[in-house]
């Protein structure tokens, strides 16, 4: 396993275990991995574990069971006890939320890569093998601009600037195309985004709701620790 993936496991843990107001010494008290072991996870250097400390993490900090595991495998975020637990396995989205890297992305290179779809779309009306091509330029170009539409949402929240009138202009950039949703991480970007915006439909799972809100967590962490911009 990378050292990264190992990392966010510690992240996630230490998370949970302050989201629950525990110190490490509770944790260990109500069944967790021991002070030296638990130390090692949160601070990512724990290396490979076993399958018993994935058990007691479990334990300890109210997650599902297996999603100490699922979260270390896979980057998972665990299901808290007190969420439903959906009736089928694979209802349950095991992929990870994507690491993104906040960067500066001018509005005007979304726009153009959008525009080079449409042309594209448009020349390969009777061409087979363009209009593979188009389709998966169109989809690319819908996860760049559902990308870029999601992290100002984050950044607005984040600052408190997020208002009705924004709203509808960033939704109305980005519905202006047709999103698309053509796997399961596309569906769960653009869940997300709705939830954000507090725009979830009502058919929304306790546990999308949970694993969003704690993306939302994690990337209120981040942007508080992001430099603030040299103004000089």
């Amino acid at each position: 396993m990378a050292t990264t993936d190992v990392v966010r496991f510690g992240r996630l843990v230490t998370a949970r275990r302050r989201e629950l107001g525990l110190t490490s010494q509770q944790v260990r008290d109500a069944g967790g991995p021991g002070l030296v072991t638990l130390g090692k996870i949160e601070s990512g250097t724990a290396g490979k574990l076993h399958l018993e400390t994935f058990a007691k993490l479990d334990h300890a900090l109210q997650w599902q069971p297996g999603g100490a595991t699922a979260a270390y495998d896979s980057g998972a975020v665990p299901i808290p006890l007190s969420a439903e637990v959906p009736a089928h396995t694979s209802d349950v989205l095991t992929v990870p939320p994507p690491n993104v890297h906040y960067v500066a992305f001018p509005p005007g290179v979304i726009d153009e890569v959008v525009g080079l779809a449409k042309r594209l779309e448009a020349l390969a009306a009777d061409d087979a093998r363009l209009a593979e091509v188009s389709e998966g330029l169109d989809e690319v170009a819908d996860r760049i601009l559902r990308a870029w539409t999601i992290a100002e949402i984050e950044r607005m929240r984040v600052a408190g600037t997020l208002t009705t009138s924004m709203i509808e202009m960033l939704l109305g950039h980005y519905w202006r195309r047709t999103p698309q949703a053509p796997n399961p991480q596309d569906q769960e970007e653009l869940m997300y985004m709705r939830w954000l915006l507090d725009r979830a439909p009502e058919t929304t799972s306790p546990e999308q709701v949970s694993r969003f809100a704690a993306r939302w967590a994690a990337v209120q962490r981040m942007l508080a620790n992001l430099p603030a911009p040299d103004r000089g």
